[in-house]
Protein backbone atom coordinates (compact mmCIF):
# COMPACT_ATOMS: atom_id res chain seq x y z
CA UNK A 1 0.00 0.00 0.00
CA UNK A 2 1.76 3.52 -0.86
CA UNK A 3 -0.29 5.73 0.64
CA UNK A 4 -1.49 9.24 -0.37
CA UNK A 5 1.16 11.67 -2.20
CA UNK A 6 1.08 14.92 -0.57
CA UNK A 7 1.49 18.33 -3.59
CA UNK A 8 2.96 20.87 -1.76
CA UNK A 9 2.14 23.74 -4.55
CA UNK A 10 0.04 26.82 -4.76
CA UNK A 11 -0.20 26.04 -8.30
CA UNK A 12 -2.84 24.23 -9.08
CA UNK A 13 -2.28 23.63 -12.83
CA UNK A 14 0.67 21.88 -11.69
CA UNK A 15 -1.67 19.51 -9.31
CA UNK A 16 -3.84 18.65 -12.24
CA UNK A 17 -1.16 17.81 -14.30
CA UNK A 18 0.75 15.47 -11.78
CA UNK A 19 -2.75 13.71 -11.11
CA UNK A 20 -3.09 13.16 -14.78
CA UNK A 21 0.33 11.30 -14.15
CA UNK A 22 -0.01 9.22 -11.06
CA UNK A 23 -3.20 8.10 -11.45
CA UNK A 24 -2.71 4.83 -9.59
CA UNK A 25 -1.64 6.95 -6.39
CA UNK A 26 -4.36 9.71 -3.97
CA UNK A 27 -3.06 12.91 -4.81
CA UNK A 28 -3.95 15.85 -2.55
CA UNK A 29 -2.79 19.67 -2.74
CA UNK A 30 -2.00 21.98 0.09
CA UNK A 31 -0.40 25.57 0.46
CA UNK A 32 0.52 26.09 4.04
CA UNK A 33 2.62 24.45 6.62
CA UNK A 34 -0.10 24.00 8.43
CA UNK A 35 -2.24 22.64 5.70
CA UNK A 36 0.72 20.30 5.19
CA UNK A 37 0.89 19.40 9.14
CA UNK A 38 -2.90 18.73 9.51
CA UNK A 39 -3.27 16.11 5.82
CA UNK A 40 -0.09 14.19 7.41
CA UNK A 41 -2.08 14.36 10.85
CA UNK A 42 -5.46 12.69 9.05
CA UNK A 43 -3.63 10.67 6.26
CA UNK A 44 -1.46 7.93 5.29
CA UNK A 45 0.75 10.15 3.62
CA UNK A 46 3.73 8.20 2.22
CA UNK A 47 5.74 10.96 -0.06
CA UNK A 48 5.16 14.78 -0.37
CA UNK A 49 6.33 16.56 -3.64
CA UNK A 50 7.26 20.14 -3.01
CA UNK A 51 7.87 22.84 -5.31
CA UNK A 52 10.68 24.79 -5.01
CA UNK A 53 8.97 28.02 -3.73
CA UNK A 54 5.64 28.07 -2.04
CA UNK A 55 4.52 31.60 -2.31
CA UNK A 56 7.49 33.68 -1.38
CA UNK A 57 8.12 30.26 1.43
CA UNK A 58 11.42 27.88 0.24
CA UNK A 59 9.77 24.71 -0.10
CA UNK A 60 13.43 23.10 1.23
CA UNK A 61 13.05 24.82 4.47
CA UNK A 62 9.16 24.03 4.69
CA UNK A 63 9.85 20.64 3.87
CA UNK A 64 12.48 20.66 6.70
CA UNK A 65 9.63 21.64 9.49
CA UNK A 66 7.49 19.33 7.94
CA UNK A 67 10.03 16.40 8.80
CA UNK A 68 10.84 17.79 11.85
CA UNK A 69 7.15 16.30 12.99
CA UNK A 70 6.32 13.28 10.25
CA UNK A 71 10.54 12.09 10.15
CA UNK A 72 9.33 8.55 7.47
CA UNK A 73 7.63 10.87 5.36
CA UNK A 74 9.66 11.18 2.26
CA UNK A 75 9.97 14.24 0.13
CA UNK A 76 10.98 15.09 -3.79
CA UNK A 77 11.58 19.01 -4.79
CA UNK A 78 9.89 19.61 -8.00
CA UNK A 79 12.26 22.68 -10.11
CA UNK A 80 12.83 23.99 -12.97
CA UNK A 81 16.60 23.80 -12.51
CA UNK A 82 19.15 21.18 -12.00
CA UNK A 83 21.96 22.86 -9.93
CA UNK A 84 24.17 20.65 -7.77
CA UNK A 85 23.87 23.33 -4.81
CA UNK A 86 19.81 23.24 -4.60
CA UNK A 87 20.38 19.12 -4.61
CA UNK A 88 22.87 19.43 -1.68
CA UNK A 89 20.49 21.79 -0.04
CA UNK A 90 17.38 19.44 -0.38
CA UNK A 91 19.54 16.54 0.59
CA UNK A 92 20.11 18.70 3.92
CA UNK A 93 16.27 18.92 4.02
CA UNK A 94 15.70 15.52 4.21
CA UNK A 95 13.78 15.13 0.48
CA UNK A 96 14.82 12.37 -1.65
CA UNK A 97 16.07 14.04 -4.85
CA UNK A 98 14.67 16.46 -7.92
CA UNK A 99 12.37 15.91 -9.96
CA UNK A 100 12.37 18.68 -13.10
CA UNK A 101 9.67 20.70 -13.98
CA UNK A 102 7.99 20.47 -16.86
CA UNK A 103 7.33 16.55 -15.55
CA UNK A 104 8.48 13.84 -17.52
CA UNK A 105 5.58 11.32 -17.29
CA UNK A 106 7.99 7.73 -16.81
CA UNK A 107 10.18 9.56 -15.42
CA UNK A 108 7.93 10.80 -12.90
CA UNK A 109 6.53 7.56 -12.37
CA UNK A 110 9.86 5.98 -11.68
CA UNK A 111 11.13 8.36 -9.21
CA UNK A 112 8.15 8.11 -7.09
CA UNK A 113 7.22 4.72 -7.22
CA UNK A 114 10.86 3.81 -5.91
CA UNK A 115 11.22 6.58 -3.06
CA UNK A 116 7.62 5.19 -2.29
CA UNK A 117 9.26 1.65 -1.84
CA UNK A 118 12.66 2.93 -0.32
CA UNK A 119 10.42 4.69 2.14
CA UNK A 120 8.05 1.80 3.02
CA UNK A 121 11.19 -0.34 3.58
CA UNK A 122 12.46 2.62 6.28
CA UNK A 123 8.75 2.30 7.18
CA UNK A 124 8.97 -0.89 7.94
CA UNK A 125 12.26 -1.16 9.81
CA UNK A 126 11.08 1.35 12.24
CA UNK A 127 7.84 -0.11 12.66
CA UNK A 128 10.13 -3.94 13.73
CA UNK A 129 12.10 -1.69 15.63
CA UNK A 130 9.28 0.01 17.49
CA UNK A 131 7.09 -3.18 18.04
CA UNK A 132 9.59 -5.56 18.53
CA UNK A 133 10.18 -4.77 21.95
CA UNK A 134 6.69 -4.79 22.93
CA UNK A 135 6.45 -8.31 22.93
CA UNK A 136 8.86 -8.82 25.79
CA UNK A 137 6.15 -7.59 27.26
CA UNK A 138 4.55 -10.75 27.24
CA UNK A 139 6.77 -11.73 30.10
CA UNK A 140 5.75 -8.94 31.92
CA UNK A 141 2.05 -9.40 31.56
CA UNK A 142 2.48 -13.54 32.41
CA UNK A 143 4.26 -12.89 35.53
CA UNK A 144 1.04 -11.03 36.80
CA UNK A 145 -0.27 -12.90 39.94
CA UNK A 146 -3.92 -11.05 39.91
CA UNK A 147 -5.90 -9.86 36.53
CA UNK A 148 -5.83 -6.31 38.29
CA UNK A 149 -1.72 -6.06 38.16
CA UNK A 150 -2.15 -7.71 33.99
CA UNK A 151 -4.75 -4.52 33.41
CA UNK A 152 -2.32 -1.95 35.44
CA UNK A 153 0.60 -3.03 33.20
CA UNK A 154 -1.61 -2.87 30.02
CA UNK A 155 -2.68 1.00 31.40
CA UNK A 156 0.68 1.83 31.88
CA UNK A 157 2.02 1.04 28.67
CA UNK A 158 -0.78 2.27 26.87
CA UNK A 159 -0.30 5.61 27.97
CA UNK A 160 3.22 5.13 27.67
CA UNK A 161 2.91 4.53 23.72
CA UNK A 162 -0.17 6.52 22.78
CA UNK A 163 -0.09 9.76 25.00
CA UNK A 164 -3.71 8.83 25.19
CA UNK A 165 -5.67 11.51 27.85
CA UNK A 166 -8.13 8.77 28.04
CA UNK A 167 -7.90 4.97 28.78
CA UNK A 168 -10.09 2.57 29.99
CA UNK A 169 -10.56 -1.81 30.01
CA UNK A 170 -14.11 -3.03 29.78
CA UNK A 171 -14.57 -6.13 30.97
CA UNK A 172 -17.77 -8.83 30.05
CA UNK A 173 -19.50 -9.62 32.99
CA UNK A 174 -20.99 -13.19 32.27
CA UNK A 175 -23.70 -13.06 35.21
CA UNK A 176 -25.12 -10.04 34.08
CA UNK A 177 -23.85 -9.91 30.10
CA UNK A 178 -22.74 -6.59 30.16
CA UNK A 179 -19.16 -5.13 29.72
CA UNK A 180 -17.90 -2.70 32.81
CA UNK A 181 -14.96 -0.85 33.71
CA UNK A 182 -12.43 -2.68 35.40
CA UNK A 183 -9.80 -0.21 34.95
CA UNK A 184 -9.18 3.56 33.54
CA UNK A 185 -7.01 6.64 33.76
CA UNK A 186 -8.29 10.45 33.13
CA UNK A 187 -12.00 9.31 33.85
CA UNK A 188 -14.22 10.55 36.82
CA UNK A 189 -14.37 7.56 39.67
CA UNK A 190 -18.09 8.46 39.12
CA UNK A 191 -18.59 7.88 35.79
CA UNK A 192 -16.43 4.47 35.71
CA UNK A 193 -18.95 2.53 38.39
CA UNK A 194 -21.89 3.83 36.51
CA UNK A 195 -20.99 2.33 33.05
CA UNK A 196 -22.63 -0.72 31.87
CA UNK A 197 -22.61 -1.18 28.09
CA UNK A 198 -24.40 -5.12 26.73
CA UNK A 199 -22.87 -6.53 23.58
CA UNK A 200 -23.36 -4.94 20.57
CA UNK A 201 -24.27 -1.62 22.01
CA UNK A 202 -22.56 1.71 21.54
CA UNK A 203 -18.79 1.29 20.06
CA UNK A 204 -17.21 -0.72 22.53
CA UNK A 205 -20.23 -3.26 22.19
CA UNK A 206 -20.05 -3.62 18.58
CA UNK A 207 -16.41 -4.06 19.09
CA UNK A 208 -17.09 -6.39 21.78
CA UNK A 209 -19.76 -8.55 19.46
CA UNK A 210 -17.56 -8.41 16.02
CA UNK A 211 -14.06 -8.79 17.83
CA UNK A 212 -12.99 -6.39 15.56
CA UNK A 213 -11.52 -3.11 15.90
CA UNK A 214 -12.36 0.66 15.50
CA UNK A 215 -10.68 3.86 14.28
CA UNK A 216 -12.46 7.13 14.75
CA UNK A 217 -10.81 10.45 13.75
CA UNK A 218 -12.24 13.87 13.70
CA UNK A 219 -13.19 14.82 10.00
CA UNK A 220 -13.48 11.81 8.47
CA UNK A 221 -15.44 10.03 11.26
CA UNK A 222 -18.34 11.32 9.85
CA UNK A 223 -18.10 8.66 7.13
CA UNK A 224 -18.54 6.33 9.80
CA UNK A 225 -21.70 3.97 10.26
CA UNK A 226 -20.63 5.05 14.12
CA UNK A 227 -20.90 8.85 13.43
CA UNK A 228 -24.55 8.52 15.56
CA UNK A 229 -22.79 6.93 18.29
CA UNK A 230 -20.12 9.33 18.28
CA UNK A 231 -22.23 12.81 20.74
CA UNK A 232 -18.63 13.63 22.49
CA UNK A 233 -16.95 16.39 20.40
CA UNK A 234 -14.16 16.98 22.36
CA UNK A 235 -12.79 13.58 21.44
CA UNK A 236 -10.30 14.12 18.28
CA UNK A 237 -9.37 10.76 17.91
CA UNK A 238 -10.35 7.26 19.25
CA UNK A 239 -9.87 3.47 18.88
CA UNK A 240 -11.70 0.83 20.70
CA UNK A 241 -9.36 -2.47 20.26
CA UNK A 242 -11.16 -6.14 21.68
CA UNK A 243 -9.09 -7.96 23.99
CA UNK A 244 -9.07 -11.37 22.24
CA UNK A 245 -7.14 -14.82 22.66
CA UNK A 246 -7.25 -17.98 20.78
CA UNK A 247 -11.33 -16.74 19.72
CA UNK A 248 -12.38 -15.77 22.87
CA UNK A 249 -12.86 -12.07 23.53
CA UNK A 250 -12.26 -10.79 27.07
CA UNK A 251 -13.35 -7.62 26.96
CA UNK A 252 -12.21 -4.08 25.06
CA UNK A 253 -9.66 -1.74 25.08
CA UNK A 254 -11.15 2.24 24.66
CA UNK A 255 -8.06 5.17 24.10
CA UNK A 256 -8.79 8.76 22.92
CA UNK A 257 -7.12 11.67 22.56
CA UNK A 258 -8.64 15.76 22.54
CA UNK A 259 -5.30 17.18 20.39
CA UNK A 260 -6.57 17.71 16.71
CA UNK A 261 -2.88 17.03 15.53
CA UNK A 262 -2.29 14.15 17.24
CA UNK A 263 -5.02 11.85 15.56
CA UNK A 264 -4.36 7.75 15.66
CA UNK A 265 -3.42 6.06 12.69
CA UNK A 266 -2.77 2.54 11.68
CA UNK A 267 -0.02 1.80 12.70
CA UNK A 268 -0.88 2.48 16.84
CA UNK A 269 -3.88 -0.17 15.93
CA UNK A 270 -0.73 -2.76 14.91
CA UNK A 271 0.68 -1.61 18.44
CA UNK A 272 -2.41 -2.11 20.06
CA UNK A 273 -2.88 -5.55 18.53
CA UNK A 274 0.26 -6.88 20.34
CA UNK A 275 -0.26 -4.98 23.58
CA UNK A 276 -3.71 -6.60 23.51
CA UNK A 277 -2.72 -9.80 22.45
CA UNK A 278 -0.50 -10.24 25.47
CA UNK A 279 -2.72 -8.77 27.76
CA UNK A 280 -5.45 -10.92 26.81
CA UNK A 281 -3.19 -13.73 27.25
CA UNK A 282 -2.03 -12.86 30.66
CA UNK A 283 -5.87 -12.22 31.68
CA UNK A 284 -6.83 -15.68 30.34
CA UNK A 285 -3.40 -17.21 32.67
CA UNK A 286 -4.31 -15.78 35.45
CA UNK A 287 -7.91 -16.46 35.66
CA UNK A 288 -7.21 -20.37 34.90
CA UNK A 289 -4.32 -20.38 37.83
CA UNK A 290 -7.56 -18.63 40.10
CA UNK A 291 -9.93 -21.20 39.24
CA UNK A 292 -7.20 -24.24 39.93
CA UNK A 293 -6.64 -22.09 42.82
CA UNK A 294 -10.43 -22.10 43.79
CA UNK A 295 -11.28 -25.57 42.31
CA UNK A 296 -8.44 -26.79 44.74
CA UNK A 297 -10.18 -24.96 47.83
CA UNK A 298 -13.60 -26.33 46.73
CA UNK A 299 -11.79 -30.02 46.70
CA UNK A 300 -9.86 -29.47 50.35
CA UNK A 301 -13.59 -28.62 51.51
CA UNK A 302 -15.16 -31.44 50.69
CA UNK A 303 -13.07 -33.76 50.98
CA UNK A 304 -13.27 -33.08 54.37
CA UNK A 305 -16.38 -33.96 54.59
CA UNK A 306 -17.31 -36.63 51.89
CA UNK A 307 -15.12 -39.45 50.14
CA UNK A 308 -13.10 -38.08 47.19
CA UNK A 309 -15.39 -39.42 45.07
CA UNK A 310 -18.19 -37.39 45.99
CA UNK A 311 -15.67 -34.29 46.26
CA UNK A 312 -15.19 -35.26 42.62
CA UNK A 313 -18.84 -35.48 41.45
CA UNK A 314 -20.06 -32.12 42.77
CA UNK A 315 -16.68 -30.23 41.83
CA UNK A 316 -16.98 -31.43 37.81
CA UNK A 317 -20.94 -30.89 38.14
CA UNK A 318 -22.01 -28.80 35.40
CA UNK A 319 -24.58 -27.45 37.35
CA UNK A 320 -24.38 -24.28 39.45
CA UNK A 321 -23.39 -25.89 42.85
CA UNK A 322 -25.46 -23.52 44.62
CA UNK A 323 -28.44 -24.90 42.19
CA UNK A 324 -27.69 -28.66 43.26
CA UNK A 325 -30.43 -30.55 44.82
CA UNK A 326 -33.06 -33.42 44.23
CA UNK A 327 -35.15 -35.45 46.43
CA UNK A 328 -34.01 -39.41 46.56
CA UNK A 329 -34.63 -41.99 48.43
CA UNK A 330 -31.95 -42.49 50.53
CA UNK A 331 -30.39 -43.69 53.57
CA UNK A 332 -29.23 -42.18 56.90
CA UNK A 333 -27.07 -42.90 59.50
CA UNK A 334 -26.89 -41.03 62.71
CA UNK A 335 -24.69 -41.29 65.78
CA UNK A 336 -24.63 -39.75 69.27
CA UNK A 337 -22.38 -40.71 72.13
CA UNK A 338 -24.22 -41.41 75.40
CA UNK A 339 -23.40 -39.93 78.92
CA UNK A 340 -21.59 -37.54 76.97
CA UNK A 341 -22.13 -34.43 79.57
CA UNK A 342 -20.54 -36.65 82.13
CA UNK A 343 -17.62 -37.03 80.15
CA UNK A 344 -17.15 -33.31 79.70
CA UNK A 345 -17.13 -33.17 83.65
CA UNK A 346 -14.26 -35.21 83.90
CA UNK A 347 -11.80 -34.62 81.55
CA UNK A 348 -9.72 -31.59 80.99
CA UNK A 349 -10.66 -30.05 77.38
CA UNK A 350 -7.87 -30.37 75.83
CA UNK A 351 -7.89 -34.31 76.14
CA UNK A 352 -11.45 -33.31 75.12
CA UNK A 353 -10.68 -31.97 72.50
CA UNK A 354 -8.15 -34.64 71.34
CA UNK A 355 -10.76 -37.94 72.05
CA UNK A 356 -13.36 -36.08 69.39
CA UNK A 357 -10.98 -35.67 66.88
CA UNK A 358 -9.97 -39.61 67.22
CA UNK A 359 -14.39 -40.11 67.24
CA UNK A 360 -14.59 -37.94 64.19
CA UNK A 361 -11.38 -39.19 62.56
CA UNK A 362 -12.72 -43.23 62.61
CA UNK A 363 -16.26 -42.11 62.15
CA UNK A 364 -15.05 -40.23 58.73
CA UNK A 365 -12.67 -43.27 57.61
CA UNK A 366 -15.73 -45.83 58.16
CA UNK A 367 -18.16 -43.61 56.30
CA UNK A 368 -15.84 -43.33 53.59
CA UNK A 369 -14.99 -46.77 53.23
CA UNK A 370 -18.61 -47.62 52.47
CA UNK A 371 -19.16 -44.80 49.52
CA UNK A 372 -20.92 -42.43 52.24
CA UNK A 373 -20.78 -39.17 52.73
CA UNK A 374 -20.89 -37.59 56.28
CA UNK A 375 -23.42 -34.85 56.16
CA UNK A 376 -22.39 -32.85 59.73
CA UNK A 377 -20.48 -32.86 63.01
CA UNK A 378 -23.23 -31.48 65.46
CA UNK A 379 -20.82 -31.51 68.99
CA UNK A 380 -21.34 -35.07 69.83
CA UNK A 381 -23.04 -36.61 67.09
CA UNK A 382 -22.42 -37.38 63.27
CA UNK A 383 -24.87 -37.56 60.22
CA UNK A 384 -23.74 -39.64 57.37
CA UNK A 385 -25.82 -40.00 53.86
CA UNK A 386 -25.80 -43.17 51.96
CA UNK A 387 -26.98 -43.35 48.12
CA UNK A 388 -26.05 -40.08 47.02
CA UNK A 389 -24.03 -37.73 45.54
CA UNK A 390 -22.16 -41.25 44.98
CA UNK A 391 -24.96 -44.11 43.41
CA UNK A 392 -24.86 -47.47 45.97
CA UNK A 393 -26.69 -50.69 44.63
CA UNK A 394 -28.19 -50.71 48.64
CA UNK A 395 -27.20 -48.06 50.54
CA UNK A 396 -29.02 -49.99 53.29
CA UNK A 397 -26.69 -52.35 53.76
CA UNK A 398 -23.79 -49.89 53.09
CA UNK A 399 -25.35 -47.48 55.98
CA UNK A 400 -25.58 -50.99 58.47
CA UNK A 401 -22.19 -52.27 57.63
CA UNK A 402 -20.62 -48.92 58.35
CA UNK A 403 -22.53 -48.95 61.88
CA UNK A 404 -21.24 -52.54 62.72
CA UNK A 405 -17.83 -51.42 62.18
CA UNK A 406 -17.96 -47.96 63.93
CA UNK A 407 -19.48 -49.95 66.93
CA UNK A 408 -16.48 -51.83 66.65
CA UNK A 409 -14.33 -49.59 65.88
CA UNK A 410 -15.63 -47.17 69.01
CA UNK A 411 -15.26 -49.39 71.60
CA UNK A 412 -11.69 -50.18 70.75
CA UNK A 413 -11.25 -46.27 71.19
CA UNK A 414 -13.81 -46.31 74.58
CA UNK A 415 -11.02 -49.07 76.02
CA UNK A 416 -8.04 -46.89 74.86
CA UNK A 417 -8.85 -43.90 75.97
CA UNK A 418 -10.53 -45.80 79.82
CA UNK A 419 -6.86 -46.59 80.43
CA UNK A 420 -6.48 -42.77 80.84
CA UNK A 421 -9.86 -41.77 82.50
CA UNK A 422 -12.44 -44.06 84.61
CA UNK A 423 -15.18 -41.82 83.19
CA UNK A 424 -14.83 -43.88 79.85
CA UNK A 425 -16.69 -46.52 81.72
CA UNK A 426 -20.38 -44.96 81.35
CA UNK A 427 -19.37 -43.42 77.78
CA UNK A 428 -21.54 -45.55 74.92
CA UNK A 429 -22.82 -44.91 71.66
CA UNK A 430 -26.45 -44.68 69.89
CA UNK A 431 -26.57 -45.71 66.33
CA UNK A 432 -29.82 -45.36 63.73
CA UNK A 433 -29.96 -46.33 60.49
CA UNK A 434 -33.16 -44.76 58.50
CA UNK A 435 -34.36 -44.73 55.04
CA UNK A 436 -36.55 -43.23 53.19
CA UNK A 437 -37.61 -40.27 50.21
CA UNK A 438 -35.52 -37.03 51.22
CA UNK A 439 -34.24 -34.07 49.59
CA UNK A 440 -30.14 -33.34 48.90
CA UNK A 441 -28.62 -30.55 47.91
CA UNK A 442 -27.75 -26.93 49.01
CA UNK A 443 -29.81 -25.52 51.74
CA UNK A 444 -28.91 -21.77 52.92
CA UNK A 445 -27.55 -19.08 50.57
CA UNK A 446 -24.48 -18.23 48.28
CA UNK A 447 -22.25 -16.53 51.43
CA UNK A 448 -22.29 -20.10 52.69
CA UNK A 449 -22.74 -23.87 51.39
CA UNK A 450 -24.42 -26.30 52.95
CA UNK A 451 -24.93 -29.47 51.21
CA UNK A 452 -27.16 -31.54 53.49
CA UNK A 453 -30.20 -33.75 53.50
CA UNK A 454 -33.57 -32.98 55.12
CA UNK A 455 -36.91 -35.08 55.62
CA UNK A 456 -38.60 -37.25 57.96
CA UNK A 457 -36.50 -40.19 58.03
CA UNK A 458 -33.59 -37.83 58.99
CA UNK A 459 -35.43 -36.53 61.88
CA UNK A 460 -36.03 -40.40 62.86
CA UNK A 461 -32.55 -41.42 62.67
CA UNK A 462 -31.86 -38.62 65.52
CA UNK A 463 -34.79 -39.25 67.59
CA UNK A 464 -33.81 -42.90 67.14
CA UNK A 465 -30.18 -42.97 67.91
CA UNK A 466 -31.39 -41.03 71.29
CA UNK A 467 -33.32 -44.54 72.27
CA UNK A 468 -30.48 -46.47 71.85
CA UNK A 469 -28.15 -47.66 74.11
CA UNK A 470 -24.84 -50.11 74.83
CA UNK A 471 -24.06 -49.73 71.01
CA UNK A 472 -27.12 -50.99 70.24
CA UNK A 473 -27.94 -50.32 66.21
CA UNK A 474 -31.65 -49.38 65.79
CA UNK A 475 -33.16 -49.05 62.22
CA UNK A 476 -36.60 -48.63 60.83
CA UNK A 477 -38.70 -51.10 58.95
CA UNK A 478 -37.38 -49.79 55.04
CA UNK A 479 -34.03 -50.47 56.44
CA UNK A 480 -34.62 -53.87 57.55
CA UNK A 481 -36.27 -55.16 54.01
CA UNK A 482 -33.63 -53.75 52.26
CA UNK A 483 -30.70 -55.73 54.49
CA UNK A 484 -32.83 -58.92 55.28
CA UNK A 485 -31.01 -61.02 52.86
CA UNK A 486 -27.95 -60.39 54.59
CA UNK A 487 -28.99 -59.88 58.32
CA UNK A 488 -31.91 -60.35 60.28
CA UNK A 489 -32.58 -58.13 63.13
CA UNK A 490 -34.20 -58.26 66.07
CA UNK A 491 -37.86 -56.39 66.45
CA UNK A 492 -38.39 -54.05 69.09
CA UNK A 493 -41.47 -53.44 68.70
CA UNK A 494 -43.29 -49.82 67.95
CA UNK A 495 -41.64 -46.99 69.69
CA UNK A 496 -43.42 -43.33 70.07
CA UNK A 497 -40.29 -40.70 69.19
CA UNK A 498 -40.54 -37.33 70.66
CA UNK A 499 -41.84 -34.92 68.10
CA UNK A 500 -43.06 -37.70 65.97
CA UNK A 501 -46.89 -38.33 65.49
CA UNK A 502 -46.80 -41.73 64.50
CA UNK A 503 -45.43 -45.05 66.33
CA UNK A 504 -42.24 -46.20 64.59
CA UNK A 505 -41.45 -50.00 64.40
CA UNK A 506 -38.05 -50.26 65.03
CA UNK A 507 -35.70 -53.12 64.86
CA UNK A 508 -31.98 -53.83 66.49
CA UNK A 509 -29.18 -55.47 65.58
Amino acid sequence: MSGTILVWTPNRELFTELSAILTEHALVQCETLPDAEQACARQDVSLVLVTEWIGTDDGCELFRHLRARYPLIAGLLLTRAEERVLFRRAMDCGLSGLVLLPPDSDNLRYRVARTIAETNLRRENARLHTLLPLYSLAEKFLSSNTEQEVLTGLLDEVVAQTGADQVSIMLHDARENSLRIAAARGMDEALIRSIRIRPGDKIAGWVFREGKPVLLNRGSQQDSIFAPLLNRPEIASAISFPLMVRGNILGVLNISRRADDELFTESDKEMLGILCGQAALAIENVRALEAVRESTRMRTLFEQYVAPEVAEILLTSRENIMGVGEIRDLTVLFADIRNFTSLVQHLALPDLRCFLNDFFHIFTDTIFQHRGMVDKFMGDAVLAVFGAPIELDNPSLAALKTALLLRQRFDSLCREWGERCGAFEDVDLGIAVTSGEMYIGNVGSDKRLDYTVIGTPVNVAQRLAAESCRCRIYLTEPVRERIAEAFQPEKLGKLILRGMEEEIEVFTL
